[in-house]
């Protein structure tokens, strides 16, 4: 007897005998199997450090991860230290007392055996899980907290990005007598977190402007020199309030769909009711389709969990809204060569140089300069949380001098032979002189441009407890890209794309048209909130770390 997709279940055994057999599983079979061994997790073991017999006292369990080959587990810690622990007998392995001189914030694998760390004490260290005595190199170069380890498998290059703005790259394979070659690369104001894709094509950050930007095309050693100037929270200035900014318009190139590499793109659409303020943690599917992220909205109202598709794709659907930049009309005066060669010589005589200027009208700010234009008082809000006031600043800088430089710019020309031949009193003698006069209501020009406006690329979301204010939670997929793990207050739990635990591509959901993440389990017992969690790459097995400083892992079910 053949069995149905829905029989295919992890502790039904026909399924095994089917397989046996030669018989191919059914259509759908994977989802009932994935579901059924996901929704029977539960605790399995714990580690506290008060009940460990050296008595460590770390602090809370920052970040978690895997070895490559998921045989080793470290912890970064907050009291300057980190532990490695063996997932398959829930034992400590070592335990790194003041690993930095402030706490650690992430670790991250390079290889099975080597691993670095970053930390509040604004350095990067590279271990050997094999001697832990001591890091292999510390790298110094960051101004502020580093929050973010990457690796790019392809240029072989270790990516670093702080809260002091910075993505630095570090080439970890030519050491000098200076140290390691590093270079800044990047730099955004408000940045919190940056991702590299499995494939390293891609690199996503969010920032604390509620905004994440793709580079698509990734080429690690011309992005510096590509992105040169570029301030993405000035361009987002720019879409929100709807002004043209020559300031941030001057980069519109990085946004061409045909551009051949570190092509850039903004994500900003957030569920309703979502007005997303800071994008405090960011994960990529292992297959790089999507990224997770986690973000609090307005004045900490609520925090919310969203699902946006990354992939490249056709760009040619992005929106582009018109906007009428207003400037001010030609007013003519002419004058007379004559005239001019008199009044040059005359100066000439007197001692004076020719420094006479025509008028121009003085450059003072404008109370009005948007009020055609004006945004509405939330969109204002957001926009003076998504850039800072040096940066709103430098956009009305920008606006003024291109004004002042369209009102007060002078164009001499040679009148034409008709009109030289039709005028007796403006011969070959005559000389014209245009320039802008003072802008009124009834003496503009209008000049349209185009505002590029971002493509929606929202999948999923799913709101989360507003608990455990001032801490990030990192949340993660699972190894085979079914699942997200959320931390949800003292506990966790596991959200699908769809009610059978299907893989994203199954059930990507139709253009604008969002869909909610589905509850598949939740467990609750820690005994403070969870910040972390990390799923074994090759084991279907959970970890979790809390403020406490308590390890539990999950497991499946026997």
């Amino acid at each position: 007897m053949r069995l149905l997709a829905k029989d295919y279940g992890a502790y039904n055994a026909l399924w095994a005998y089917q397989r046996e057999l030669g018989f191919a599983p059914p259509i759908g079979a994977g989802d009932t199997f994935a579901k059924s061994l996901y929704s029977s997790m539960s605790l399995c073991a714990q580690w506290d450090a008060l009940k460990d017999s050296d008595g460590l006292m770390h602090g809370g369990v920052f970040n978690l991860e895997f070895s490559p080959d998921g045989s080793l587990l470290v912890a970064a810690c907050e009291k300057n230290s980190i532990l490695t622990i063996d997932p398959l007998t829930y034992k400590k392995v070592y335990y790194v007392n003041n690993a930095h001189s402030d706490c650690v914030n992430y670790v991250k694998f390079l290889d099975t055996r080597t691993f670095a760390t970053c930390s509040d004490d604004t350095t990067v260290a590279l271990w050997d899980a094999r001697n832990l005595q001591g890091p292999i190199r510390t790298l110094q170069g960051h101004s502020n907290w580093v929050k973010n380890i990457e690796y790019s498998v392809k240029d072989k290059l270790l990516v670093t990005s702080g809260l002091d703005g910075s993505i630095y790259t570090w080439d970890i394979n030519s050491y000098t007598e200076w140290g390691f070659v590093y270079q800044r690369v990047f730099h955004a104001p408000g940045l919190m977190r940056c991702r590299i894709s499995p494939d390293a094509s891609q690199l996503v950050m969010c920032t604390t402007g509620g905004l994440i930007i793709i580079i698509h095309k990734l080429n690690l050693s011309t992005m510096a020199q590509d992105l040169h100037g570029f301030k993405p929270n000035m361009y987002r200035l720019m879409q929100m309030t709807k002004q043209h900014l020559p300031i941030a318009a001057m980069y519109d190139h990085l946004f061409d769909s045909n551009r051949k590499r570190n092509r850039v793109e903004f994500i900003s659409d957030f569920p309703k009711n979502n007005d997303a303020q800071v994008v405090s943690s960011l994960q990529i599917h292992p297959q790089g389709w999507c990224a997770l992220s986690r973000n609090i909205s307005q004045g900490d109202k609520s925090e919310w969990t969203c699902i946006h598709d990354i992939q490249e794709g056709d760009n040619s659907d992005n929106e582009s809204e018109e906007v009428v930049v207003r400037t001010s009309s030609r007013i003519t005066r002419r004058t007379t060569r004559a005239a001019a060669r008199g009044r040059a010589a005359a100066q000439n005589t007197s001692g004076q140089t020719n420094t006479r200027q025509l008028p121009a009208r003085p450059i003072r700010p404008r109370r009005n300069v948007n009020t055609r234009n004006s945004p509405s008082s939330n969109t204002s809000r957001r926009a003076s949380s998504v850039v800072s006031q040096n940066d709103v600043w430098e956009a009305l800088l920008s606006v003024r001098q291109q004004r002042v430089r369209l009102d007060l710019s002078f164009r001499v020309a040679q009148p034409s032979r008709s009109s030289s031949s039709s005028s007796n009193s403006s011969n070959d003698n005559s000389l014209v002189v245009e320039y802008d006069g003072i802008p009124s209501e009834n003496n503009q020009v209008k000049t349209r441009r185009n505002v590029l406006q971002n493509k929606k690329r929202l999948l999923y979301y799913i709101q989360e407890p507003n608990v455990g204010k001032g801490f990030i939670k990192e949340l993660c997929f699972s190894a085979d890209g079914r699942l997200v793990c959320s931390p949800y207050g003292y506990g966790v739990r596991l959200l699908s794309f769809t009610d059978n635990c299907s893989e994203l591509p199954t059930c990507v959901p139709k253009t604008n048209n969002p869909v909610a993440l589905t509850e598949l389990w939740k467990s609750i017992y820690h005994d403070d909130y969870v910040v972390t969690a990390k799923f074994s790459p090759r084991h279907f097995m959970l970890a979790t770390g809390c403020l406490s400083g308590r390890i539990i892992w999950y497991q499946p079910r026997a």
